[in-house]
């Protein structure tokens, strides 16, 4: 016997598919029920709470002192564009409301939480010392 398990792609983190009495018959008895315990996969960019998505976006110390315009490419593969004007500050954590799993049963979506992670230069030279002090002080 074959049994189509069709998937729509708005899954809890985990759940339980119960086909009643698909099993396999017991001695002279009844079918048993047929379970299957269906889990999502663990994903290289984003980690997922309930209906919640959190990633990590790497920026540059420029970037996080000026702004800056990226995209991320979401797990459906559409671009949600992350752009600021001012400062990011490093672990800034951005909420992209919307951008998140689908709900089950509903039209809602939970929302993207990007934390945002900034490289430091290794060393500076004396001339940039002097200038990022200049400017900044």
């Amino acid at each position: 016997m074959v049994r189509e398990l069709i998937m729509h792609g708005v899954i809890a983190v985990e759940f339980e598919v119960l086909f009643f009495e698909d099993g396999e018959p017991i001695i002279d008895g009844e079918s048993g029920d047929l379970r299957f315990r269906i889990r999502t996969a663990a994903h290289d960019l984003f980690r997922r709470e309930g209906n919640d998505l959190h990633t990590t976006v790497t920026i540059t110390l420029v970037q996080a002192l000026v702004g800056f315009e990226k995209t991320v490419k979401h797990l459906d593969e559409h671009l949600v564009d992350i752009r600021t004007k001012g400062i990011t500050n490093p672990k800034q954590v951005t909420k992209f409301k919307g951008e998140g799993m689908p709900v089950h049963m509903s039209t809602k979506k939970g929302d993207l939480y990007v934390t945002f992670e900034v490289l430091f230069p290794n060393s500076l030279t004396e001339e940039q010392k002097t200038n990022i002090i200049a400017i900044i002080a």
